[in-house]
């Protein structure tokens, strides 16, 4: 999603809820937890589309193998603050709702950006003839199929020829389809996976309540808390960096 606006960017051109992408190590000491808004990180998991969800999804293994003791820490932190922790779900569904509209919300989110960004680099008319090409050779296949049935020509003979037209309109038709949907990218997000990052968003959210009410809290146990999301974050602005500052040959 091309994101130059003021909702997205700050003065000096940097991500207004991303981070600088200097490096994977900045992401558990990226935010400074004195920082954080109660309601910060619930905004800026809204403006997260699918795609960039989907490879934070993918690329979780990367945290996941080297973090084997955040759940249980994160586990003990929501146990021990049972009040701020229904204060913190509740922030994050009012501003996401449950994981599963977070999600749809997402995909949304990138199928409008998709088609901004066609509009915006003028290959809109392009997908749209593309489109009619990629039908007009899908009917013309039907009717050739039809219409060897309605002779009733020899069924080796009809296999052939029929056999012989797909192979030779595939190249083609895959051709057209990048054409017709350039920004394709997998935006599905299974339910158990929505719901760990929609945790990931109330566990940081949990930290700011905490330190709003200036309850103590060791940095092991934020630097947990706060990875999941971070993670998520990271990986979001590297995937915007990709989208909108393609590398240069």
């Amino acid at each position: 999603m091309i994101r130059n606006n003021s909702e997205y960017m700050l003065a000096d051109g940097s991500p207004r809820y991303g981070i600088r992408t200097t490096g994977l190590a900045q992401v558990s000491v990226a935010t400074a937890p004195n920082l954080i808004r109660v309601g910060q990180t619930a905004d800026a998991a809204a403006l997260l589309d699918a795609a960039e969800l989907k490879l934070a999804v993918q690329h979780r293994f990367v945290l996941d193998k080297y973090n084997h003791a955040d759940a249980e820490i994160i586990s003990g932190l929501r146990a021990d603050h049972p009040e701020e922790l229904k204060e913190a779900e509740a922030t994050v569904a009012k501003r996401l709702d449950s994981p599963a509209v977070w999600m749809r919300g997402a995909k949304t989110a990138y199928t409008e950006a998709v088609i901004e960004e066609a509009q915006m680099d003028g290959t809109l008319m392009r997908q749209l003839a593309a489109s009619l090409m990629s039908i007009g050779l899908s009917v013309a296949m039907l009717v050739i199929v039809i219409g060897l049935a309605a002779t009733k020509a020899p069924p080796l003979i009809s296999l052939v020829i029929v056999l012989g037209i797909y192979l030779g309109t595939r190249p083609i038709q895959r051709k057209l389809g990048r054409t017709v949907d350039p920004g394709s990218l997998p935006t599905r997000i299974d339910r158990e996976d929505a719901r760990f990052l929609w945790d990931d968003v109330v566990n940081a959210t949990l930290v700011a309540v905490l330190q709003s009410k200036d309850i103590p809290l060791d940095q092991g146990t934020v630097k947990a808390a706060l990875r999941g999301w971070n993670h998520t974050r990271y990986v979001a602005t590297v995937a915007q960096e990709l989208r909108t500052n393609p590398a240069q040959p």
